[in-house]
């Protein structure tokens, strides 16, 4: 059982339980109503409070968050862990890995392996994440152990992705800004089109190789297949992705890393920014390649 506690500053005296937890902290309406419910959810100083009611400077505010039952079946494939803590974990995927569970994929998702995890720290936790990832992106995926630190997380991630791309682009470094459309509604794939939702993709060049380029992109959102449809509406479709025209001479599924996510902690406040290592199949390529930019990718 997760509890949170909070200190009730000067400049929060007199202000009602709810305005404090959703005001300053972020809580959703969905989590203080589901703590409002719960005798022990809010509590002021180890008494019951109520979100209506005003505190004090100097209180106590403790919000204890309710364990959730974990349905997923269990998979003790071995993910590495590059962070954790009480109220977030980030894995580093890896490739042929989905991260829910879907048709053909009972048994073998990160939601499984989060739910052995959960088992074996004696834990019941609902799978909430923050940051999906695509069956073959690997990277880091951040995953929240709680409702409140989901809430307050999502949308929230600075993410920053490596790529290699077919030839050189040109500008080396720029910004696309075209809408994100699904194609049919049976299919995965997507579209650049007019009717679909606003994306924007901001990219660098960070080395060059035999018919092909490191890019690092950054996204100020975050749209299905993102990266891959804006590459190759570029004309430089990523290695390995043959549906958006990447050919598979070097890699056999798109070279795509989710490379670091930097964000605010909602609990300590404090900026966090996780880095993956680079997998194999592309530092071979990488490996290869002339004019890197030092160590900045």
């Amino acid at each position: 059982m997760r509890e949170i506690v909070y200190i009730i500053k000067e400049h929060q005296n007199g202000k009602s339980v709810k305005q404090i937890l959703k005001g300053a902290y972020g809580y959703s309406s969905r989590t203080l109503t589901r703590l409002r419910k719960d005798p022990l959810g809010l509590r002021c100083n180890g008494f019951h409070i109520r979100t209506i009611d005003p505190v004090h400077t100097g209180d106590r505010l403790q919000v204890r968050l309710p364990e959730e039952q974990n349905t997923y079946r269990r998979s003790l494939i071995a993910v590495p862990v590059l962070y954790e803590d009480d109220d977030l974990m980030v894995y580093n995927k890896p490739v042929n890995m989905p991260s829910h569970t879907a048709y053909a994929h009972h048994q073998d998702t990160l939601a499984n392996v989060f739910a052995a995890h959960c088992d074996q720290l004696g834990l019941q936790l609902k799978f909430r994440i923050v940051n999906r990832l695509d069956k073959d992106t690997t990277g880091c995926v951040l995953v929240a152990k709680n409702q409140y630190a989901a809430s307050a997380l999502t949308g929230r991630l600075q993410k920053v992705y490596l790529a290699i791309v077919e030839g050189a682009l040109t500008p080396p470094t720029g910004t696309v800004e075209a809408p994100i459309l699904r194609e049919r509604e049976i299919l995965t794939k997507r579209i650049v089109h007019p009717h679909g939702q606003y994306a924007r993709t901001d990219y660098g060049t960070l080395g060059r190789g035999p018919g092909c380029s490191l890019v690092r992109c950054q996204l100020p959102t975050g749209r299905t297949h993102q990266i891959r449809v804006h590459m190759s509406y570029l004309g430089h479709p990523l290695l390995g992705d043959s549906q958006y025209g990447g050919t598979l001479r070097s890699i056999a599924r798109p070279a795509l890393h989710c490379r670091t996510l930097r964000f605010l902690h909602p609990v300590s406040g404090q900026y966090l920014t996780v880095q993956a290592p680079i997998p194999g199949d592309m530092q071979g390529i990488i490996d290869q390649m002339t004019e890197l930019t030092g160590d900045h990718y």
